[in-house]
């Protein structure tokens, strides 16, 4: 039976999903198409997970095989051919080395059209701001599971007002024990403990930009 490239991801065919990016290629189907057909299946996993058919580790793995299929699929766009929706620098706070939660928003972000910088693990506020100004980003995600990394982030956001920037970038905040409350508590603009809802607000973000433009 045949398997498309959007049944690819929803059934997480790491494995097999490189040779298919390259079959399609090969068949001649546009890069452009095939990445539409790649994130709509990514979208129907974030949906599973919403309505909890599929777990935490479903959508890692999802997220893994799609960006095994970028990694494909990225030498064969023209230059300019795909018109980034967004850009933002993100990485885990200073004190904080886990990542597998990051990872996952980041594929997803990915494939939604969206420039990502990745600065990794153990990222000074400092870090975040330097690099969010070097890239002109529009958006800086910091992750921190730790709860007792959250609190630095309160240093970022000092920071980017010390400089009188702070209007430039929306902050976002995300971990397992991160709660609502931090955003009175260290002033970002908003605060998730479930990535696919960060990634759902930042979409909703570029949006926003997007039309203010118009």
């Amino acid at each position: 039976m045949k398997t498309s490239l959007s049944q690819a991801i929803v059934n997480m065919k790491f494995d097999e999903i490189e040779a298919l990016v390259q079959k399609a290629l090969v068949a001649g189907k546009s890069p452009l198409r095939i990445l539409d057909e790649l994130r709509s299946g990514l979208d129907i996993v974030g949906k599973k997970f919403e309505k909890q058919e599929y777990f935490l580790s479903d959508l890692y793995m999802a997220a893994e095989t799609m960006k095994r299929a970028l990694d494909v699929l990225r030498p064969h766009f023209k230059k300019g051919e795909i018109k980034s929706k967004g850009r933002i620098v993100i990485g885990s706070m200073e004190g904080d080395i886990h990542d597998f939660g990051k990872n996952i928003v980041i594929s997803l972000l990915l494939s939604h059209g969206l420039e990502v910088y990745d600065l990794g693990i153990d990222v000074s506020p400092a870090k975040f701001v330097s690099e969010a100004i070097r890239v002109n980003a529009d958006i800086i995600g910091v992750s921190a599971l730790l709860s007792a990394t959250q609190p630095k982030t309160k240093e970022l956001i000092d920071e980017l007002n010390s400089r009188g920037i702070r209007n430039r970038f929306k902050v976002i905040l995300g971990g397992a024990g991160v709660q609502k409350e931090a955003v009175e508590w260290w002033g970002v603009d908003a605060a998730v403990n479930d990535g696919v809802k960060g990634v759902d607000i930042i979409k909703s973000w570029v949006e926003e930009k997007k039309n203010a433009k118009k």
